[in-house]
């Protein structure tokens, strides 16, 4: 039987192992299905041992292309045979990129197509120069295996439903859907997933959660959506099918999707935590990252949100173009009116992909470096490196109004970033 060995490359400067490889679950599932033995390694460090396979298949964001490339000369060292692929976020905005690694073959967009296509033949694929492969977007999500959890260690994974700090249930990731059709100048994920959003039907959804109780025994489930409730009617139906299966989960969706009706129906259906892109409570910095939301929506999605009773996190960028001194006041004034019950402060960083990386000059930006090891949004301590100047605020300026942001959120909340 021939073997594969996907592989997440380590992050670095932030790698809490909270979740597992999730895109690589789906991508082993279709090499199990095509005949393959499959295995997936979670890089620690460098150093983590590979098993032997045929071919090794590595996924990298842009923070993990510096380990990446170093990875790739590891393979090419020790594994010179073997047919050596990447793919990912990075690769996807700037494919350029990959061929200066010892990959044989880069995939650019989404991987299970492509990846199919490789392993029915990989002998056509050999001994070879570098080459590209666009990966095609899977337009019937149902025909996607279930992603391949059993070959994941899951007690090494923090992830959970909690209620403040009460750890309700163990979860796994999951998705419903694919693609977001917003165009946030800060988010590069069209580059992979698309602007249009493509669904599964709500069976097959309700199908794999029910394998997951009853193979694993969990019963919580991180949402992966970038908008969980982009189409109302099809979240309603969702929380219907939800409420018998008497499980917990949590969910992104954006401000200007929900009411009271959705959020009671989230409620009873045991949505416990929604995550909102709040990003500021400015309005001339939501409209600088095109959020297509005001502050107005954001205080009553938040409101909602507590009044149902669910918990809420909140989402803030600090240091985004046109950000001054007033803005960052406009959003802590935002954060003392409506305190969150989680929180996480971030730092702009213009990774490759999005509008701000592409052309700086038109959003009025400094970019101090492209050597992307130094971008962190957040990191170790929850405080992101800042790589990026408005015209009205200096490197130092955007840090202290970081430190300040993160001091007014503990104070307000109690709890640490999360």
């Amino acid at each position: 039987m021939p073997s594969i060995c996907f592989v997440e490359p380590p992050y670095g400067w932030f790698a809490e192992q909270l979740d597992p490889p999730f895109s690589l679950m789906y991508l082993a599932a279709v090499a199990e299905k095509l005949g393959w033995k499959a295995q997936i390694i979670d890089m620690h460090s460098l150093e983590t041992p590979l098993p032997e396979a045929d071919v090794y298949a590595v996924t990298s964001t842009s923070p993990q292309w510096s380990t990446t490339l170093k990875l790739s000369e590891r393979l090419a060292k020790e594994h010179p045979d073997s047919l050596k692929i990447v793919g990912g976020n990075h690769v996807s905005a700037l494919p350029a990129d990959a061929e200066a690694s010892k990959f044989d073959l880069c995939v650019t967009g989404e991987g299970e197509k492509a990846l199919e296509n490789i392993l029915k033949n990989p002998q056509n694929w050999k001994n070879r120069q570098f080459q590209f492969i666009h990966g095609e977007s899977v337009q019937n999500l149902d025909t996607i295996p279930f992603p391949a959890r059993h070959l994941i260690d899951w007690k090494q994974y923090k992830r959970g439903i909690f209620w403040g700090k009460q750890l309700l249930e163990p979860a796994v990731g999951i998705i419903t859907s694919r693609g977001c059709p917003g165009s946030c100048t800060f988010c590069g994920s069209h580059v992979v997933m698309g602007h249009r959003t493509r669904f599964r039907s709500i069976n097959n959804v309700v199908a794999e959660m029910n394998q997951v109780i009853t193979e694993m025994g969990y019963h919580g489930f991180n949402f992966h959506d970038d908008t969980f409730c982009v189409n109302r009617n099809r979240a309603l139906e969702i929380c219907k099918k939800f409420k018998p299966l008497n499980v917990v989960w949590r969910c992104l969706t954006r401000v200007n999707t929900v009411d009271e009706e959705i959020l009671s129906a989230m409620k009873e259906a045991g949505c416990k935590e929604i995550i909102y892109g709040i990003e500021s409570y400015s309005q001339k910095i939501l409209d600088s990252l095109h959020k297509g939301t005001t502050v107005k929506q954001n205080l009553h999605a938040m409101k909602l949100t507590k009044k149902a009773g669910i918990q809420t996190k909140a989402g803030i960028i600090v240091g985004s173009p046109g950000e001054t001194w007033e803005t960052v006041e406009e959003t802590k004034k935002g954060l003392r009116e409506c305190p969150p019950d989680y929180w996480n402060i971030s730092v702009f960083s213009p990774y490759p992909g999005c509008a701000v990386a592409t052309d700086p000059e038109k959003f009025k930006v400094k970019i101090l470096t492209r050597n992307i090891e130094e971008y962190a949004m957040v990191s170790k301590g929850y405080k992101g490196n800042v790589v990026m100047e408005t015209e009205a605020m200096r490197k130092a300026d955007i840090e202290q109004a970081r430190d300040e942001l993160i001091e007014l959120c503990l104070s307000l909340t109690g709890v640490e970033s999360s």
